[in-house]
């Protein structure tokens, strides 16, 4: 079963995967992420409902448009296995932490969470900006869950947040997540971040909580750190340019996600 539930989860993550490809690919378009059928960006041509099998289809199609022999981007079919991965793994790092009803919205929340920072991670390395459209209704979302999961825990045993169901944790988190960015954004007159690295901290302050929004915050400084430098000494970038935080961010969230609760205790000493 608990093989079984991995390749199911990694399947679900492939085609979610392939929603998320859409979401990115029109959010700086008029298009609705639900409405019309998937076009070739080349020929225009509708694509056909065989050829949007995840993975399966780049394969057969040997990347290329059906119609015209258009390449097909590596960016769709990494999109779907990388989130399939992350569903998988998210499985196998929480699956006998919590059981029942609580394992089923750890998952619930944490797929949507996943979901949600790799459209930004995807928008924000392309086009410098970390979109409203996606962040605070994201906000939103992830505030109603961990309300509902803060309110019924004292009575009903439900938790599914990786923090305690605390509201100081919540609070913490909000302060310390976004804060910390609208001090930078404020001290810097927006040179060093912007105010969607600010909405991103939030978000994430609220979906983390106190304290693995501060391992997101530093293992988020030290990726983007080690990044920067390695650009400029190959000499792919200079120092007056300017390089997307939120995709830092995103991959800090990862690390707290996995790997937070190992690296608190580390630290501590536990």
């Amino acid at each position: 079963m608990f093989y079984y539930n991995i390749l199911l989860l990694f399947i679900l993550g492939l085609l979610v995967g392939s929603f998320l490809s859409v979401v990115i690919s029109r959010l700086d378009t008029k298009e609705g992420f639900l409405k019309g059928r998937s076009r070739c960006p080349k020929c225009k041509a509708k694509i056909l409902a065989k050829d949007l099998v995840p993975i399966f289809s780049y394969l057969i199609l040997k990347g290329k448009c059906r119609k015209c022999g258009e390449n097909i981007s590596l960016f769709y079919p990494i999109i779907e296995i990388t989130t399939g991965f992350l569903f998988a793994l998210t499985y196998i790092r929480f699956y006998d932490v919590l059981g029942g009803p609580n394992l089923y919205l750890f998952l619930l929340l944490h797929f949507f969470i996943i979901s949600v920072l790799l459209v930004i991670f995807a928008f924000d390395s392309v086009n410098y900006l970390i979109p409203d459209k996606i962040v605070i209704p994201s906000i939103i979302v992830v505030f109603i869950f961990s309300c509902m999961n803060i309110l019924l825990n004292p009575t009903l045993g439900s938790d599914f947040l990786l923090y305690r169901p605390f509201l100081v944790n919540l609070i913490w988190g909000v302060i310390i997540g976004g804060g910390f960015f609208a001090s930078l954004v404020l001290i810097s007159s927006e040179k060093w971040m912007g105010w969607g690295d600010v909405k991103l901290g939030v978000f994430l302050g609220i979906a983390l909580g106190y304290p693995l929004i501060l391992v997101t915050i530093f293992s988020s400084f030290i990726i983007g750190t080690l990044y920067s430098l390695a650009l400029i000494v190959l000499k792919m970038k200079t120092r007056k340019d300017i390089i997307p935080f939120g995709p830092f961010l995103v991959l800090g969230a990862f690390v707290a996600i996995f790997l937070g609760k190992y690296i608190l205790n580390w630290y501590l000493g536990i």
